[in-house]
């Protein structure tokens, strides 16, 4: 799981995870730090959360080196929908994904 924005806590990242799943997070706070130096599952890389880093992370997406489960996709006008099941815990398995049109 990829926490773009560094806005999750520990426990809302290690909730979206599944079993062996890893948490990277790009703007780690000290304890998420400190965590990640002993927790495997918790790895973290320094980036800006700016356009040009999350360019690079499509970009390998799109090459098939980032691989990335979509489970559900919504247009913009269902988007409150899904973000509304999101926030009441109705998780998909795999993304969730807002296609603008």
């Amino acid at each position: 799981m990829f926490d773009c924005n560094g806005s999750l806590t520990p426990r809302q990242g290690d909730a979206l995870i599944k079993r062996d799943g890893v948490v990277i997070d790009i703007s780690p706070t000290f304890s998420k730090f400190m965590r990640s130096l002993f927790l495997r599952h918790r790895k973290f890389v320094f980036a800006s959360p700016g356009a040009e880093t999350l360019q690079k992370i499509v970009d390998l997406a799109a090459s098939g080196k980032l691989p990335i489960s979509i489970g559900r996709t919504a247009t913009l006008d269902q988007a409150i929908a899904l973000i509304s099941d999101l926030e009441a815990g109705r998780r998909t398995k795999g993304k969730a994904v807002i296609v603008m049109q």
